[in-house]
């Protein structure tokens, strides 16, 4: 008789909360991902946002590159992030690295006809307080897609702006 191995499952973990947005823009995807990409835009296009910056600013973007964020939401936030994945001209991703929460984010510029859908990503990796936390949660992202559709609008409108002259 022989002993009997265990199964091995793989087990994926599933995301506590995920935020997805998308808008289609009226300009090309290399033009939104290069708004994308420029640090000091985030305070034009994100309504939370107070400063943002890359703390190297002078590199080129990359996977590594670390930057700094401080935003207003459920209070004064400041975090370092850095990229973890770049896809010139499609994508661009971060986790944060320090700060109260880890947190994945990312901006997709993709073909859509002839404009571009833009696409926010916001998954934490654990959210704070714990267990009441994950309580939390169902009601924190309603929120979350609310600021996102807004912010995604007034890029659109930015982007959308300047193509045509007027910002």
């Amino acid at each position: 008789m022989g002993t009997r191995q265990p199964e091995v499952r793989e087990v994926k973990e599933v995301p506590i909360m995920r935020v997805e947005e998308s808008i289609v823009i009226n300009r090309t995807p290399d033009d939104v991902f290069a708004f994308f990409q420029k640090r000091s835009n985030d305070r034009r296009w994100m309504g939370s946002v107070v400063e943002s910056e890359w703390l190297d600013a002078a590199a080129p973007t990359s996977v590594g590159r670390r930057g700094r964020m401080i935003m207003n939401v459920m209070g004064r936030r400041e975090f370092t992030d850095e990229v973890t994945e770049y896809e010139p001209g499609r994508k661009v991703a971060h986790r944060s690295v320090s700060g109260r929460m880890v947190i994945n984010t990312s901006c997709r510029a993709e073909p859509a006809g002839k404009g571009c859908r833009a696409t926010v990503t916001y998954e934490p990796e654990r959210l704070p307080g714990g267990f009441v936390g994950r309580l939390l949660a169902p009601l924190t992202a309603p929120r979350i897609h609310r600021d996102f559709k807004a912010d995604l609008d007034r890029l659109r409108n930015i982007l959308e702006e300047e193509q045509t002259g007027e910002g």
